[in-house]
């Protein structure tokens, strides 16, 4: 993978296919720790404990589907993280979902940029409108920067009116692209 934004959202994927009703991503950029840190968090099917063994192993995948058994998601994600000096921790449990947190250091030229988020971010919630997005966006240098967007929040408001629904997709954009724009997703 070329981005953390693609490895963001294969999580997102991997999350969607576990069943995930609710999804938690928190994007967290600390200039003065220098730290990017990424929490993504779900309320899926969760990963039994011989499995969670196995999550990291590259040459080991669920897919049944595939030509070649091979899932490198998370263990690029993993060494990627790994590179920059950062960390990287997987829990889950059965039945009760998964949580990743990736750390990276934030100067670090080993450090993959960011990528597309807008899109990954707008592609995933439209693909997926029946599972609900908590996003927090926070920047911390000589001031913080922080913004929320949450689809269940804008369900609640619409009452039947669907997220994809072309005016509400346009509003759902433009607060993506202002949230990824306050915390200069475009830096990173």
């Amino acid at each position: 993978m070329q981005d953390i934004s693609l490895h963001i959202l294969d999580i997102l994927e991997n999350a969607i296919s576990a069943e995930a009703k609710k999804i938690e991503l928190s994007i967290n950029v600390n200039e003065k720790e220098n730290i990017l840190s990424i929490r993504i968090k779900d309320d899926g099917k969760g990963i039994d404990e011989e499995l969670l063994q196995e999550v990291e192993n590259p040459f080991y995948t669920t897919k049944k589907e595939r030509i070649k058994k091979v899932g490198l998601g998370i263990p690029l994600f993993k060494q990627h993280a790994l590179m920059t000096d950062g960390d990287f921790s997987l829990k889950s449990e059965k039945d009760a979902g998964t949580v990743i947190n990736v750390v990276f250091q934030y100067d670090h030229i080993d450090r993959m940029p960011m990528g597309d988020l807008e899109s990954t971010l707008l592609n995933t919630i439209f693909s997926h409108p029946e599972v609900d997005f908590e996003i927090i966006l926070q920047r911390q240098n000589s001031h913080e920067t922080k913004e929320k967007f949450s689809t269940s929040a804008i369900r609640r408001i619409l009452g039947d009116v669907p997220l994809t629904y072309p005016d509400v997709m346009d509003f759902i954009k433009e607060n993506i692209k202002r949230s990824l724009k306050k915390i200069k997703v475009e830096e990173l």
